[in-house]
């Protein structure tokens, strides 16, 4: 009987430290239905700077993709962990610029479960800012990421490679993904966050994505219809489930996809289905397919005026 007591005992003890090892870094349960508010205050920001907001990632989210990533990480280091790649930094910067943040999380925390927080999100402030002037926002879903310095200073470039217009300026803003696909709650309190701290036309707020990010507008759009007055796909992918079952969902928003026709990554059948799919159901949808390119080349679709003057001349529908 004694060792049946000691033996329950160091089994609640170790079920105990397991338990422990459980906990991820966000504490603050999400609300999945209210807006939650950022825990912090914005730092002072003038024309033309970069901000690097944190204020939602305390947040935990029941994500849409936790057996996912749950699976992904088990048996993979996650990029974050490397200390040199750390998107809770202070400064926006991936690369020698870039300034490690001072994490302090306690030793029962387990950093693998980070991608359940909430995002840190860039933030370009345009050239002639002006604080009482209303602005388009367009958010930038950036596509999938690894431990690869280069794919982190690769985003960088593919972000500042967006045409900005002299008289008709917008705000973007850049979240930073950590889970294996997008979370669109996690989005939707990013824009609450921006409009409480910069004044934002709500009726041009915009999203756009490439690979992962093409696929993440989507899944994005599907959930909130209606906060966003046009969408740009740049060669959605197409697992781990196909987009297009999204169609119905979409099918009332202006939509732009673009695609390389040699892309062996993310499917060109499957972006040209879901064109076709949106053209018999009436949708304002245009297909632009970028012959003999592949998984690549989108710095060159974003710098295009002709793109982003697409995506910026539509408003949303009262």
């Amino acid at each position: 009987m004694k060792n049946l007591f000691f033996y329950s005992i160091t089994i609640l003890f170790l079920t105990s430290l397991k338990s422990q090892k459980l906990l991820c870094p966000c504490e603050t349960i999400a609300s999945e239905k209210r807006e939650n508010l950022g825990l912090k205050k914005w730092p002072k920001f003038k024309a033309d700077q970069t901000l690097k907001i944190n204020s939602l990632i305390d947040y935990q989210y029941k994500t849409k993709d936790s057996e996912a990533n749950l699976y992904w990480f088990k048996y993979r280091k996650p990029w974050w962990t490397d200390i040199k790649n750390d998107p809770w930094s202070e400064y926006p910067f991936f690369g020698k610029k870039f300034i490690e943040p001072d994490l302090k999380f306690n030793s029962n925390v387990d950093d693998k479960l980070r991608w359940k927080c909430g995002y840190s999100y860039l933030v370009d402030i345009p050239v002639k800012f002006k604080k009482n002037k209303k602005y388009p926002l367009v958010i930038f879903l950036h596509g999938g990421i690894d431990s690869d310095q280069k794919k982190f200073l690769s985003r960088e470039g593919q972000r500042k490679s967006f045409y900005m217009s002299e008289e008709d300026p917008y705000i973007i803003a850049a979240p930073i993904k950590i889970g294996i696909d997008w979370d669109p709650k996690k989005v939707i309190d990013i824009i609450n966050d921006i409009k409480k701290n910069i004044r934002i036309d709500e009726n041009r707020i915009y999203l756009t994505g490439l690979s992962m990010g093409g696929r993440g507008s989507f899944i994005v759009a599907s959930q909130y219809p209606e906060i966003f007055a046009s969408i740009i796909a740049l060669s959605p992918h197409h697992t781990p489930y196909s987009y297009v079952s999204l169609i119905n969902k979409v099918k009332n928003l202006p939509i732009l996809i673009s695609h390389g026709n040699e892309d062996t990554t993310s499917s060109y059948d499957i972006a040209e289905e879901m064109y076709e799919g949106l053209k018999r159901l009436g949708s304002s949808v245009v297909f632009k397919p970028r012959l003999g390119i592949g998984h690549w080349g989108w710095e060159s679709f974003y710098s295009n005026k002709e793109n982003i003057d697409w995506l910026l001349s539509w408003k949303k529908k009262s």
